[in-house]
């Protein structure tokens, strides 16, 4: 939440921002998924409002309060989406891997990414570009040409139409012709795209969300994507992605097989198993259930999230790190300070010990099907916009 302004009534300004902090601590427990930003400032009028919020009921609730007790005099708080973003508030991303930022432009931070074929709620445009919605509910801000925009009713259409076609290999070509030609797109495991029903020398003609089509060989591709609909999830089948990814690079904020960053590659390796988790750490240490560490690590099973951190000086934890439980005292992870995924032990004993890791370790959860925030991937995408 942002307040910023002048007034010429302090008392009554004081009582505004009470007013606002109070609905932001009530409505907004991460910002990261709802958003709560209000601008104001005072004049002999009255209030002149500006902002956002993507909380039907903090909307509701500010309306309301400001009736009973303040004088108005412009009021341009806005319920996201509105008129702005109009019937299209909705869409799907059309690049392999799209770049969100954390505010509009090239150069803000990355926030996180998202892979060709993942739809999204748009819900706002500034400066060009468009703050939206993922199926893992993160907002962050996208460019126009890395999705193409629809409606709602259009993008669920195409999630229930069963024409998908989704991308198993690690990286992939897709091409002009079949086997040659022009580059199209480059894919990566995880990406999504129409099915044209051709096939033709062993490779399948695909089509993009903006009309593009190209050919991939058909044994890099999967006809019936997995949506995690079965309510399973082996450990090996999370694990043995989780190793398909090893010796990638890290990239902060990334989601992608291409490079990821600790959350993104726990993250990524639940999605190419039909599933979707929050995206960040500190979000991930709440999903699943707790497992009581001991020294001698024997509650944990393979493919438990290891959550890493340190207590802030008020006691409560800072997680800043996860990373897959591998067993016999072992961990997989994406870590910023060796630049790509690797495993590594928390046995002082083993050559490759992390006494570091050890050191910070402070949680464990088991993220399985049927617990908490791990959601298959066509539930996800079908409640993006309750």
């Amino acid at each position: 939440m942002l307040i910023t302004g002048s007034c010429r009534d302090k008392t009554k300004a004081q009582s505004f921002e009470q007013l606002a902090d109070n609905l932001k601590t009530h409505f907004v427990s991460d910002s990261r998924v709802d958003r709560f930003e209000i601008r104001y400032k005072s004049g002999f009028n009255g209030l002149y409002l500006e902002g956002y919020t993507t909380i039907p009921a903090a909307y509701d609730s500010l309306q309301a309060t400001l009736a009973n007790g303040f004088v108005v005099a412009g009021n341009n708080f806005r319920l996201l989406p509105d008129g702005v973003i109009g019937a299209k508030s909705a869409g799907i991303i059309n690049v392999s891997v799209a770049n969100l930022r954390s505010k509009p432009g090239h150069s803000q931070e990355l926030a996180t990414q998202a892979l060709l074929g993942t739809p999204i709620q748009v819900l706002d445009f500034q400066d060009g570009w468009y703050l939206v919605r993922t199926p893992d509910r993160y907002l962050a801000w996208l460019e126009p040409g890395a999705f193409v925009r629809m409606t709602k009713k259009e993008m669920v259409a195409f999630l229930n139409s069963g024409s998908s076609a989704q991308v198993l290999a690690p990286v992939e070509l897709m091409t002009s012709s079949p086997g040659f030609g022009v580059v199209v797109s480059d894919l990566v495991a995880g990406d999504l795209a129409k099915r044209t029903g051709v096939i033709q020398e062993g490779f399948t003609e695909l089509e993009l969300f903006d009309g593009t089509k190209g050919w991939v060989a058909s044994p890099s591709l999967t006809l019936h994507p997995n949506f995690g609909n079965s309510g399973q999830l082996a450990a090996d089948s999370l694990l043995g992605i989780a190793a398909t990814l090893a010796g990638r690079p890290y990239l902060w904020g990334g989601t992608s097989p291409k490079a990821m960053d600790c959350s993104g590659f726990t993250k990524t390796a639940y999605y190419l198993n039909g599933y979707v988790i929050p995206r960040d750490a500190s979000q991930q240490v709440h999903a699943g259930t707790e497992i009581e560490l001991t020294p001698d690590f024997r509650n944990l099973q393979r493919g438990d999230l290891l959550f890493f951190g340190r207590l802030r000086d008020n006691g409560s934890e800072k997680i800043t790190h996860v990373g897959f439980y591998t067993g016999n005292g072992r961990f997989v992870h994406a870590g910023a300070d060796n630049g790509r995924i690797l495993e590594q032990s928390l046995l002082p004993r083993d050559e490759d010990f992390a006494p570091h890791r050890l050191e910070s370790l402070m949680r464990a959860r088991r993220l399985r099907p049927g617990t908490q925030r791990v959601v298959p991937v066509g539930e996800a995408f079908d409640q993006l916009f309750n």
